[in-house]
């Protein structure tokens, strides 16, 4: 590859941190969050500091949105929609809808709306985002793109999410006790015992707690397979490439933003969260693109 290419690819990559950047504030400056929980941003920390978390989540931002826009076979509103359903659907509501699942950890978001004020400001950041790096990509134009190299048939995304989607409730089940519950800060914030339960022991209860646990989760399972099937639809590169993106886009944007200071959480419980669900939900989504997209018959 020659050094023209490179160059181009790193100023589209600064342009999009450029623009995560832009997309976040003009997502807070829309839509703020509450005093309470400004209040409490003041004394919260993270497990890296402010700059670095910024930079942490413009760079994973970057990075999986310029690569799905450049290896996207569609344009326009069409390429624009794509990457929203990866930047929305894994970085927002994904992570939402677990967040509304355990709100009793939560008093800051109790009976003010507040959670629906944190989709509200994704969905502000997703959009702008989305737009700008189809832009930066040259997804605009109306220059010819490469034809994609998978589809997606009604069929075999429900005849392989009915199994894939068991598979995240044991990846999820596996990484949330041996990942994230050794946290003894994590177990004890979400009203866990501060000795460590055996696995099936701790599984048992939480059953018991939540008979619809595992419904929600397998519920889960086809909502994060569903925030990759337009990327599979549009992909223009071969399979290898699309099972590291898909891993890295659902093992990191939902947790990059885990850095920040979080007035929710202390940063001992953000940091085994990020762990666990970046381990689990990325083996998950290389599992999906190995799987759920067949090759066209250009390949």
């Amino acid at each position: 590859m020659s050094i023209k290419p490179i160059l181009k690819i790193i100023l589209q990559g600064l342009g999009a941190m450029l623009a995560f950047v832009f997309s976040l504030v003009i997502a807070n400056m829309l839509s703020p969050l509450s005093p309470e929980i400004m209040a409490a941003s003041t004394t919260a920390s993270g497990f890296l500091s402010t700059p670095m978390a910024f930079l942490f989540n413009a760079v994973i931002n970057a990075v999986i949105l310029v690569w799905a826009a450049r290896r996207s076979s569609f344009r326009g509103l069409i390429m624009v929609g794509q990457l929203f359903v990866l930047s929305f659907g894994a970085q927002v509501f994904m992570t939402q809808i677990e967040t509304g699942y355990f709100m009793s950890a939560f008093p800051l978001l109790h009976n003010n709306f507040q959670i629906y004020n944190l989709v509200f400001r994704g969905l502000i950041t997703s959009v702008l985002l989305s737009v700008l790096v189809t832009w930066i990509v040259g997804g605009f134009s109306k220059k010819t793109r490469p034809e994609s190299n998978f589809t997606v048939t009604t069929d075999n995304a429900v005849k392989q999410g009915a199994w894939l989607s068991v598979v995240y409730i044991i990846l999820y089940m596996l990484a949330g006790y041996f990942i994230a519950w050794q946290v003894k800060e994590l177990r004890l914030f979400y009203g866990g015992p501060a000795e460590l339960n055996g696995f099936f022991e701790q599984w048992g209860l939480t059953a018991m707690a939540k008979p619809e646990f595992p419904a929600f989760q397998y519920f889960r399972g086809t909502l994060w397979m569903l925030c990759l099937v337009p990327l599979f639809m549009g992909f223009s590169g071969k399979r290898v490439e699309l099972i590291v993106l898909s891993a890295l886009a659902l093992a990191l944007l939902p947790t990059a933003q885990l850095a920040f200071a979080n007035p929710l959480m202390p940063a001992a419980v953000s940091l085994g969260h990020f762990w666990e669900v970046s381990i689990s939900t990325g083996i998950f989504g290389a599992l999906c693109a190995w799987f759920v997209p067949a090759k066209t018959n250009l390949t």
